[in-house]
């Protein structure tokens, strides 16, 4: 039980970085992000080359530069899929709380605004905004998660 609570302050803790990054640093984070995920798969990549794991080697070198050579288009498909999988966390969120027996509306609203952000994200073209929206909830989902894994 230790673990899964110390698990749960660990993701929480790390909404909550995210949530101040997007927030504070909006489009550049993205880039950010892109690059360093671009350098962490080219010397995954390359350690798995050099311990002779060929096969992930060469998957992980080739999408670290692929994400490192195209940049944008790399963060659109990003995007597309943290937008849909925000979405789904919102879909889930939404009927965990419907299966309640008491509920308020502000139980539901965070989960349907969490799913209007996913959607957004996935297929908006207004990505500045979207960041500090993303941002703002990252945030206020981390803090509520901090609060519960706190509470247990």
């Amino acid at each position: 039980m230790a673990k899964k609570k110390k698990s749960e302050l660990s993701a929480s803790l790390l909404y909550i970085l995210i949530g101040i990054l997007l927030v504070v640093f909006r489009s550049a984070t993205i880039g950010w992000a892109m690059t360093i995920a671009g350098i962490f798969f080219v010397i995954s990549g390359l350690l798995d080359l050099f311990r002779k794991n060929y096969a992930g080697g060469a998957v992980s070198l080739i999408i670290g530069i692929a994400i490192l050579v195209l940049g944008w288009t790399a963060t659109k498909i990003v995007l597309l899929v943290l937008g849909i999988l925000i979405a789904v966390k919102g879909i889930v969120a939404l009927i965990e709380v419907l299966k309640r027996s008491k509920k308020n509306a502000l139980e539901i609203v965070f989960p349907v605004l969490t799913v209007i952000v996913g959607i957004l994200l996935a297929f908006g073209d207004v990505l500045g905004t979207l960041t500090l929206i993303v941002g703002i909830l990252l945030i206020i989902d981390g803090i509520l998660g901090l609060c519960g894994s706190l509470k247990k």
